[in-house]
């Protein structure tokens, strides 16, 4: 008897345009060159256009986008300019997205976020399987031919906020961007010279925001409004930090290495349905 096919798991996910220097932002050339479908009964579904580097754009946007997708999960991808690999972050938190200015020179007051997320925990993490998604994705990409820039020989030891150590830093642009963290940490370091990795310093920029945000708004769906095997009530959304990639041949491995995260994500998504 033939076994019989997974149900079709629907993936959404977003790029950022530009902003300050960098005016070609790789997380949205990556999301427009993403096929529509995987193999194993997976569609992508991504927005047209790259979602604007403003907090309020963004948040009036991302009901409207989940709400037509219906996503079972949901993937954000932003650029860490500092970093040279590609991480999944673990979670975000609500405050400080009035640390520095957007593209519209406006940010968002923890007032705004008590309106808009009501009393929901200052941390949220993805309900998503991280372990098990990041041991498949390195697996997965364990053969790529990484451009340069990302070869192991040209990475640094990893950012600060990945080492096994306590560290504390002034609070500053790059702590908003996601590049170093803000606050003493003790967590386990990833290897240094993994291409792809998992991390736990989104940033308290748009990246940090769209990522809190998708996740309240993920975990506010109803029945009606997901797809028929959602799993209701479930942060099941989640962020990719990429590198400031630049050439082709550089994106291309971005769109690889994207397309492998999300067959990872819905591997272990599946599973958790089990």
């Amino acid at each position: 008897m033939a076994p019989v096919a997974a149900a079709v798991t629907r993936v959404l996910i977003t790029g950022f345009g530009p902003f300050q220097n960098v005016p070609v932002n790789p997380s949205f050339a990556i999301v427009s060159r993403l096929p529509t479908t995987l193999p194993n009964n997976i569609e992508i579904y991504t927005h047209p256009s790259a979602i604007p580097v403003s907090y309020h754009p963004t948040i009036e946007l991302l009901p409207e986008l989940y709400g037509s997708t219906q996503p079972d999960i949901a993937l954000h991808i932003g650029v860490a300019e500092g970093r040279k690999y590609f991480a999944v972050e673990a979670g975000s938190s609500r405050n400080n997205f009035d640390l520095i200015r957007d593209n519209d020179g406006r940010n968002f007051s923890d007032a705004e976020g008590v309106a808009a997320w009501g009393d929901s925990p200052t941390r949220l993490d993805t309900d998503l399987d991280l372990d098990g998604t990041i041991e498949s994705w390195q697996e997965r990409t364990k053969d790529f031919k990484w451009p340069a820039m990302l070869s192991r020989e040209m990475q640094s030891m990893g950012d600060v906020a990945e080492q096994k150590v306590d560290v504390k830093v002034s609070r500053g642009l790059s702590v908003a961007m996601g590049n170093v963290e803000e606050e003493e940490i003790s967590v386990m370091a990833p290897d240094p010279d993994d291409e792809v990795r998992w991390s736990d310093n989104v940033g308290f920029y748009l990246c940090g925001f769209i990522y809190y945000a998708g996740m309240v708004q993920k975990s506010r769906m109803t029945a009606a409004e997901g797809s028929a095997n959602a799993r209701v009530g479930k942060r099941d959304t989640v962020f990719m930090h990429v590198p400031l990639l630049i050439s082709d041949e550089e994106i291309g491995v971005g769109v690889d290495v994207t397309t492998e995260l999300v067959q990872s994500l819905v591997e272990n998504w599946r599973a958790l349905k089990e």
